[in-house]
């Protein structure tokens, strides 16, 4: 495991070649973000390793970028419009009641697995 600073390119690059630069050797990277991914599939391409081939690298966020690059991103896709709906009730329910919410809340909006070529799919795998 790597902590990042940020949540950009550079600090998935920085935070894959960290990772590398101790001689670790995984046959996966799962990334905070698919940014960090992104970046952690550069570095992994300036030091001469194929992904997938080599590594398998997974994001989360599904942004329009990771469909679109030289290999595109296997991520995590979360249901963006249940999370904005959540919030947006969220927020009424707080206007309306006049107070905060009394305790932490547990949403759980959906989510899917965009398989891709960074992380292709393997026979019996999940889909």
């Amino acid at each position: 495991m790597v902590v990042t600073d940020g949540y950009g390119r550079a600090d998935g690059a920085h935070a894959m070649a960290a990772l590398l630069d101790r001689g670790a050797a995984p046959d996966a990277v799962f990334a905070y973000n698919d940014l960090i991914a992104i970046g952690a599939m550069r570095t992994l391409a300036e030091r001469g390793l194929s992904v997938p081939g080599d590594i398998a690298v997974v994001g989360f966020d599904d942004i329009e970028e990771a469909r679109y690059g030289a290999v595109s991103l296997t991520t995590v896709s979360p249901d963006k419009e249940a999370i904005a709906r959540l919030a947006v009730d969220s927020l009424v329910a707080q206007l309306r009641d006049g107070t905060p919410p009394t305790g932490p809340r547990r949403p759980r909006p959906g989510h899917r697995l965009a398989v891709r070529e960074s992380a292709p799919a393997r026979p019996g795998g999940p889909r």
